[in-house]
């Protein structure tokens, strides 16, 4: 590899650590900041919920921004640290403003504008996409995912200086202009002061990568009605999207609870719950390396989603008994590390089913970019709806837990997590056993071929989503370059990134697909070189 990619991969090392570590900070003691400037829990939610607003309104944009100045990435990476330094500053000056819902919408801005700014982290698939041979994608993919864990788990030591910050920055002794630095505002300094560094580091040693790389760069695919529609009225489209919102709504309304509950049930400060979300970063990457194991050994993808709603199912149940007032530290981070396992095993495998659904159909043929992009959609979704639900509906305030004498730090709402998942498992047995998809071979099917063995023929489907995996058909033109272009590759990588750590690992079948894509790519362009040579 050349030493200039060598020094660009190391500035995303760099981006994703500090990143990861803002995250450690700003998670754990966001809570306190909003109860402290006069907040409620309800607004908390909402503040949760507007950096994500924020963040996905701002993805095409960046995106698009990328593909109109020649795949150069230095300008939209400016913006987007230039974005998280001020909104990071608004957040740390929101305690010089009176508390109440003056205050509580200062700090609301400030994450709506760092999320602006944080949505520009995803410009870093499209450079691998396009600056990194295909063949060490995934080791830069897992170098980077790897960081991302290295940074959480750097956050407890971080917190606990920032635990100890209790002073004032005085502007003007004359005008008596001080502004008060106390543990949860001094964490804007720090999120500006990374911003700052990776801001120098992307402008001085980021290298661009070529206009045409591995990859095609098109347009970013949008998902119409008539598209929506072709999913919700196909089972197989229609359990995928569903089983990716699910698995984001559950994930996300633990990011949400877990600050508010720790503090009530144990009076915990940042220091101890970034602890708990470093220990979660680690059970996540495990947990993706299991995943690709057993998908390497040829287990289905039904079998992976089941298992990783399973674990939502059993986490969320003992969640609901196990988090009470008099609970223990054990009863606390045991269900938080269960569903910790579930994303990985969902994640991969269901993007995994989806595109072999979308493959099965042929009047999608022209149409896989937007239906990634309406994948990709589902699984936003389920992150934005989440943490106003979680902090309206089921998180429980000290005060009503004092009224209604009840030890339970979180409502009978909280039984939604396992209900979700046993419908997506009970939606999983039905398309495996009713419909006859047979994945799981619990009868003979002749019809159900494995990808390795099938032959290669000009007329057969490339994938047989219904049956399983059949036999292969050249892609068309179109079909390959949506699938090949940087904007599919965005939406695949990000339909399966947890708490900003990225899932570099890809199914047996998703890996087979692609190589036959760019075997057909090879084969279409030699088709084209032999007809231009008969031309002339």
């Amino acid at each position: 590899m050349e030493k200039s990619l060598i020094i660009s991969i190391t500035v995303l090392v760099m981006i994703n650590v500090i990143d990861s570590i803002s995250n450690s900070v700003v998670g754990p003691s966001l809570i306190f900041y909003v109860t402290e400037m006069g907040g409620t829990q309800e607004q908390y939610g909402l503040i949760m919920s507007a950096a994500f607003v924020s963040s996905m309104v701002m993805m095409t944009f960046y995106g698009a921004w990328v593909d109109s100045n020649g795949n150069k990435y230095r300008a939209p990476y400016a913006a987007s640290f230039t974005l998280g330094i001020i909104g990071s500053f608004i957040y740390f000056l929101a305690i010089l403003v009176p508390k109440g819902n003056l205050a509580v919408g200062a700090i609301f801005l400030g994450r709506l504008i760092t999320g602006m700014g944080a949505s520009g982290r995803t410009l870093a698939y499209s450079w691998v996409a396009t600056a990194i041979p295909r063949e060490e994608q995934r080791t830069t993919l897992t170098i980077m995912s790897l960081t991302k864990c290295f940074g959480m788990i750097l956050g407890p030591l971080v917190n606990l200086l920032v635990l100890k910050v209790d002073t004032a920055l005085v502007i003007s002794s004359k005008f008596d202009i001080v502004i008060p630095i106390n543990q949860n505002n001094s964490v804007g300094l720090i999120v500006a002061l990374g911003e700052g560094i990776i801001f120098i580091a992307t402008f001085l040693f980021l290298k661009d990568p070529p206009t045409k790389g591995g990859m095609i760069n098109e347009k970013p695919a949008k998902a119409g009605l008539m598209e929506i529609w072709e999913a919700i009225t196909h089972f197989d489209l229609f359990s995928c999207l569903l089983a990716t919102f699910v698995a984001m709504f559950n994930f996300t309304f633990y990011s949400v609870a877990i600050p508010p509950v720790a503090s009530h049930a144990f009076g915990w400060n940042p220091v101890h719950i970034s602890n708990v979300l470093a220990a979660q970063a680690v059970v996540l990457f495990l947990g993706m390396c299991a995943s690709m194991i057993f998908s390497m050994a040829k287990a289905p993808d039904i079998l992976l989603i089941g298992f990783g709603n399973f674990c939502f199912v059993t986490g969320g149940a003992i969640t609901y008994y196990f988090w009470t007032i008099d609970a223990t530290s054990l009863q606390f981070v045991l269900p938080i590390m269960i569903v910790s396992l579930a994303f990985p095993f969902i994640g991969p495998a269901n993007r995994s089913k989806y595109t072999k659904a979308v493959h099965s159909r042929p009047e999608l043929e022209n149409s896989h970019g937007v239906m990634q992009s309406l994948f990709n959609q589902a699984f936003s979704i389920g992150g934005l709806v989440s943490p106003n639900f979680a902090a309206v509906f089921i998180l429980r305030s000290p005060k009503e837990m004092e009224l209604r004498d009840s030890p339970y730090e979180l409502s009978r709402w909280a039984w939604c997590i396992p209900i979700l998942s046993t419908i997506t498992i009970i939606g999983l047995l039905y398309e495996e056993v009713i419909l006859g998809k047979n994945e799981l071979r619990l009868y003979e099917d002749e019809s159900n071929a494995d990808l390795d063995d099938a032959p290669a023929t000009e007329t057969s489907k490339l994938m047989l989503g219904g049956k399983g995996v059949g036999n292969r058909r050249r892609s068309s033109i179109v079909e390959i370059n949506q699938e090949l272009s940087t904007q599919y590759e965005v939406d695949r990588r990000l339909s399966v990134e947890v708490n900003g750590i990225i899932n570099p690992f890809e199914t047996r079948d998703e890996i087979k697909l692609r190589d036959n894509l760019l075997q057909d790519k090879k084969e279409w362009e030699e088709l084209k070189e032999l007809a231009k040579l008969m031309d002339e």
